[in-house]
């Protein structure tokens, strides 16, 4: 990773710190950060929600030459992708899922048996059913980390 670091000044004379970092081997700008107030207030966006928030930026007139130049050359600005996966957690995941485990609850220190297949990221904040996001609990467990009594948590195991 590369970081490139340089100071500019604002309109009224203020200086502002600018940085781009990015990985030359993948030809990605990584991370884009500036002390000005349009970049911090306003070039930062969301996606997702709750737990899955990831973040991610535009631009700002002080490092928009600075990227221009370097997407000229073939660099691609990150972005956060989509997850994938499916709605329903099909017999195939939950094989990988078991086998990964050898079957165990993959709680720190537990060693009971797993039989409950657990989103990381929920159905409600676009979570999907991929090896990634999930994790084989025993029941216990489960109900420990579905069940949220001050959300009255509609999927909550009892």
């Amino acid at each position: 990773m590369r970081i490139i670091s340089w100071q500019t000044k604002g309109s009224k004379g203020e200086t502002y710190d600018c940085s781009v970092k990015v990985i030359d081997e993948k030809k990605l700008i990584y991370f884009l950060d500036c002390t000005c107030w349009n970049f911090v207030n306003r070039r930062i966006e969301k996606s997702g929600q709750f737990s899955d928030i990831k973040y991610y930026s535009h631009a700002c007139k002080h490092l928009k030459k600075v990227v221009d130049a370097l997407i000229k050359q073939g660099y691609t600005l990150k972005k956060p992708k989509p997850m994938t996966g499916t709605d329903k957690c099909t017999t195939e995941l939950r094989k990988k899922i078991i086998e990964r485990s050898d079957g165990i609850c993959e709680m720190p220190n537990c060693e009971h048996k797993g039989i409950e297949v657990h989103r990381k990221v929920p159905r409600t904040n676009q979570g999907k059913y991929n090896e990634d996001n999930c994790i084989l609990l025993c029941k216990e467990h489960h109900q420990l980390v579905t069940y949220q009594p001050w959300h009255n948590s509609p999927g909550a195991k009892k």
